[in-house]
């Protein structure tokens, strides 16, 4: 069997998938550390993040987007991520922790999840929506002033500004 990540986009190892867009996947840890623990991997396989800027960043986006789905829906304190590369699975991913009571420890033992709680987790996270705004890109206009003559004051604090070392 080739990457166990890569067999999970393709469809042959099943998930608990809570988000998936054209370059990004989302599913829960079957051995998480923490109810909700969700791993955000790209459709495509490298091993490390500087490998692929571009969609590295596209997979930082997706996590936020999932944290946010898991907050909204187990409303956790805190929500944490993690990129340690793992030995077992060399395909880039991202970890997302949600925190209820203590900090999870990769090191801690996993919490037993039965397949019925899996599912009504990822039923949860699913069911949220997030709607990303664009972010409208200002164009600076600069104020023309024509036939306009500068006050003795404003002339005064402009060449003040120049003088000061």
């Amino acid at each position: 069997m080739e990457c166990i990540f890569c067999e999970i986009v393709k469809g042959n190892v099943k998930s608990k998938i809570v988000h998936e867009d054209e370059v990004s996947l989302a599913f829960l840890d079957i051995n998480p550390r923490t109810k909700g623990m969700t791993i955000v991997i790209p459709k495509q396989h490298y091993e490390k993040f500087d490998e692929n800027f571009e969609l590295s960043a596209r997979i930082f986006l997706s996590a936020s987007i999932v944290a946010e789905k898991i907050k909204q829906a187990l409303n956790p304190r805190e929500i944490l991520f993690s990129i340690i590369p793992s030995e077992l699975v060399k395909h880039f991913h991202i970890r997302i922790y949600p925190v209820f009571d203590e900090f999870p420890l990769t090191e801690t033992k996993p919490l037993i999840v039965s397949e019925e709680e899996l599912e009504s987790i990822a039923g949860k996270v699913r069911s949220v929506r997030i709607e990303l705004k664009e972010e409208k890109k200002e164009e600076k206009v600069e104020e023309k002033k024509e036939g306009k003559k500068r006050s003795e004051e404003e002339v005064y604090w402009i060449r003040r500004d120049f003088e000061i070392p």
